[in-house]
């Protein structure tokens, strides 16, 4: 459980710093790369969501009673 929490506040972590540092380049590519992330993450919730939520998958013995 705390190994979840660690990775996750390392993650945003260095999502901040990677958007900060491209801001103090121009401030323009710091918004661009923030939305970039945020695009990217939720793509990736959206398909561990739709993983989760899919049935199991049907077996030969199932089908045939």
């Amino acid at each position: 459980m705390l190994i979840n929490f660690i990775t996750f506040t390392v993650g945003l972590l260095g999502v901040g710093l990677v958007a900060f540092g491209a801001w103090l380049v121009l401030p323009a590519a710091g918004y661009i790369v923030a939305g970039s992330f945020c695009l990217f993450w939720s793509w990736l919730a959206s398909k561990a969501a739709a993983q989760a939520n899919q049935p199991p998958p049907v077996t030969k013995n199932e089908e045939d009673s």
